[in-house]
């Protein structure tokens, strides 16, 4: 038996699946207790358990390394993986060098640190050691001392692979590497750093000229190039903030060198399974600093490398105010990874603070828009609550609060609701790893603008209009992104720096956020995709310069269109179209009625001055709008649809009669799909859901008995449509979570779950739906209604109570 990743899948063999874990650490539960972890988990439905594998608790004492519990029952980690295998359960380990992991040191040994610490820590640029776990990732004792870690840990977990008999399918590499400079904001100035850096100048300029030229500096060569500052230091040149984005794009091939270079002692050590890295980025139940995550390994996504990344999903409450994040989240790390597995390697289940309380109704509306927005696999953090060995724990002796199990192996409230979503997966797994979204506006997402993770002050001297990092929230991952969602648009993302025009040229309509800086490349691959017969809405600038601060107006030359004035007011406002008083930002960029001709003047400010146009460029448009407004009123819905309206593009594939629900529909190439319908706010709502037939493209209501529904609070459902049951007949759709279908010749009956104030109604048809003459639902009759050519029950959910429907076949 084998596990691999390959197009865009995990693949059990050769049949794709979704791989469904849950994190408990044997380190941190009694060894007398592990059984009943483990028993529990199978239990609830997992396939999978992951742990890490922490080298500060092998080799507490130098070069003294317990594998087998000799020194502490908790350290056998040989028994563990036997255990795992006995009870039919996959494995997961996470053998660092760093775990992080709330563990003091982030896993790295004490002796190491008293050995070494003052030489591997990381340093700021006047020498100081950085407060941080955070190490010189190419110093040469640390290296050394890795090696000798892989030189143990490698064989035991080769010997233990899914391919040698034993039950290891995956492995990570390292954990969130980048998040040390991006929590303190500072890069390392320590060890060989400096000798990296020129290297990678001297790879990617031909003459040290190059380089005086950018950065305004007069270096004799490579090796008397000095490191940019850190702090708070505003830029004191546009050459200045040139060699900061190079500073930013060299961490990014650092990060790849460092990670490339562990997966080759890893190969080399005989360890053959997947390999990921984690994606961290969740700052207080929001999402919109994870891209800045996401970009550092920009150098190793793609045919980069082989690793694969998991994002870490901790939103730790759910509301209106963040239920946009988790899918852009999915969006940028998949148009960035490229064709590999959406997976979600850190996903909430429990909490790391204890003033962070999370309850088993919002985690259900996440982990079903989690399926909804493209995950193909999940780990439960974390599915055991544990207690950290002594000394060991960052927070003391207790790791995490409010998970499924207790470190005593006893369920707690949130564990029915995880083997829920196990039986979801299960009866739907086929589908839902297969199913892909169907969209014709696609939004552009530009990694230089997220690269900023030591980004300094931008002072007057840049002469910047707009700042990304100052505007990215509000306008763009916020604004655009949040709207698109409650508009209930089918959009995908692309990674601009890797798009192409032919790649873009499925899509009726682009959506770019631009400022003052983008690449040339990128500037062309735009004016391409529109000279070829593409709409491209373009805001709230036409760049300028490249993100060197090489001048370059590669759009604006190609649309003759360029800046006249800009204008700042007090409570600024625009007419967009026919849409008058429109909340927008300062400062609003204004072009000359001369300019524009032969455009479309669709913007003006207050004071009467054009800001937004639309123009034809070869067999394409531009919308431009030299401002943005966000989403922050009513008023801006309007300002979107109308412009969305524009592109002549399918916008919806399902739609809500309730502004407050949100609906997302994904297809298979088989004729099915998967349909999301979820109310984010905490109260009920009123309203029905249309959808698309996978099959015919006609369009479906739910509910199909009646003209609208009540759709409970903070709540979704999520059910598979044109789920085939039997030969010649299938499940159109059902308003319960369907939790187990078992078939015989001349009955089904399917185990149902639903919210007691949720209608149920579960509704089939196919070529045999005659052959279904009555059904019970819990004992009793269910009403049967005739939909021409489909068939249905309605029936009433029970309080936390599952429902048998068995159905009589003729």
């Amino acid at each position: 038996m084998t596990f691999t990743v390959k197009k865009g899948g995990f693949y059990l063999d050769d049949r794709k699946v979704f791989l469904n874990s849950g994190e408990i650490h044997y380190f941190r539960i009694r060894h007398e207790l592990w059984d009943k972890h483990l028993e529990a988990a199978r239990e609830a439905g997992l396939t999978t358990v992951s742990t890490y594998v922490p080298w500060a608790w092998h080799e507490s004492e130098e070069s003294v390394f317990d594998f087998e519990g000799k020194t502490c029952p908790e350290r056998d980690l040989s028994g563990w993986l036997k255990l795992c295998k006995a009870h039919g359960l996959n494995c997961i380990v996470k053998p660092g060098p760093f775990i992080l992991a709330e563990f003091r040191g982030a896993g790295l040994p004490d002796w190491f640190l008293d050995k070494y610490g003052s030489e591997v820590r990381m340093r700021n640029s006047r020498g100081e050691p950085v407060q941080s776990d955070g190490v010189s990732l190419f110093n040469q004792h640390y290296l050394d001392k890795v090696a000798l870690w892989y030189d143990k840990i490698m064989p035991l977990i080769s010997k233990n692979q899914l391919s040698e008999g034993g039950p290891v399918i995956m492995m990570q590499i390292c954990n969130e590497i980048g998040v040390f400079s991006w929590l303190a904001k500072q890069g390392d100035y320590g060890n060989a750093v400096k000798d990296h850096f020129i290297s990678y100048l001297s790879h990617k300029f031909k003459d040290i000229s190059e380089v005086n030229s950018l950065w305004g500096t007069d270096y004799k060569d490579f090796a008397d190039v000095d490191l940019p500052p850190d702090g708070n230091l505003p830029y004191a040149s546009r050459g200045d903030r040139g060699r900061d984005y190079e500073w930013h794009c060299f961490w990014r091939k650092y990060y790849g060198d460092y990670l490339r270079m562990l997966t080759g002692m890893v190969r080399e050590r005989g360890v053959t399974v997947p390999l990921y890295h984690n994606l961290p980025g969740w700052i207080f139940g929001h999402g919109y600093e994870f891209p800045v995550n996401i970009t550092m390994y920009e150098d190793l996504f793609g045919d980069k490398s082989e690793i694969i990344f998991g994002v870490d999903h901790i939103p730790e409450f759910l509301s209106y105010r963040n239920m946009h994040d988790d899918r852009i989240i999915n969006d940028i790390t998949s148009a960035m990874q490229g064709d590999k597995p959406l997976f979600a390697a850190e996903f909430q289940s429990g909490s790391r603070e204890y003033h962070v309380v999370t309850n088993s109704r919002e985690m259900e509306l996440f982990y079903k828009a989690s399926i909804a927005n493209g995950l193909t696999g999940w780990n439960y953090y974390m599915f055991s609550q544990g207690c950290n060995p002594r000394h060991k724990g960052y927070s003391g002796e207790t790791f995490y609060w409010f998970n499924p199990l207790t470190p005593e192996g006893e369920r707690t409230g949130a564990f029915p609701l995880v083997k829920r979503m196990n039986q979801i997966v299960r009866t739907s797994d086929n589908l839902i790893v297969n199913a892909k979204r169907k969209a014709e506006v696609c939004v552009l997402f530009y990694p230089p603008y997220y690269a900023t993770e030591l980004e300094r002050p931008v002072g007057v001297s840049c002469d910047l209009q707009f700042t990304p990092s100052a505007i990215r929230r509000p306008a763009y991952f916020d604004g655009l992104l949040k709207v698109l969602q409650i508009l209930n648009i089918e959009y995908d993302m692309a990674d601009l720096s890797k798009a192409s025009a032919g790649s873009l040229e499925k899509y009726k309509q682009v959506w770019a956020f631009s400022t003052d800086e983008m690449n040339a490349a990128d500037q062309q691959t735009v004016v391409d995709y529109i000279g070829a017969g593409g709409n491209v809405v373009l805001f709230p600038y036409l760049p300028d310069r490249e993100m060197s601060q090489m001048p370059c107006t590669v759009i604006r030359d190609a649309l003759s269109v360029y800046p006249s004035g800009k204008e700042v007011i007090d409570s600024p406002l625009i007419d967009i179209f026919d849409l008058k008083d429109i909340k927008c930002a300062n400062p609003l960029i204004t072009y000359s009625e001369a300019s524009l001709t032969g455009a479309e003047i669709i913007a003006r400010t207050l004071q009467g001055s054009a800001c937004g146009f639309s123009k034809l460029l070869g067999r394409g448009t531009v919308i431009h709008l030299g401002t943005w407004i966000g989403f922050d009123t009513e008023g801006h819905k309007p300002v979107y649809e109308t412009i969305l309206k524009r592109s002549g593009a399918r916008l919806r594939q399902a739609s809500a009669s309730c502004e407050f629900i949100t609906v997302r529909e994904r297809f298979t190439d088989k004729n099915s799909a998967i349909l999301f319908a979820g109310n984010y706010y905490n109260e009920e709502q009123t309203g029905k859901v249309t959808y698309t037939h996978p099959e015919t493209g006609e369009t479906m209501n739910l509910p199909f008995s009646r003209n609208e529904m009540l759709w409970p609070a903070l709540y979704a459902i999520l059910t598979p449509v044109c789920l085939e049951v039997t030969d010649g007949l299938k499940i159109l759709h059902c308003t319960s979570d369907i939790l187990g279908i078992s078939a015989t010749d001349n009955q089904l009956e399917i185990t149902l779950y639903g919210d007691r104030d949720l209608a149920g109604e579960i509704v089939f048809e196919g070529k045999d739906v005659s052959r279904i003459i009555s059904a019970t639902i819990a004992g009793k009759t269910a009403k049967l209604i005739q939909y021409g050519k489909r068939i249905g029950f309605t029936y009433n959910h029970e309080h936390r109570k599952e429902l048998i429907l068995n159905i009589r076949l003729n």
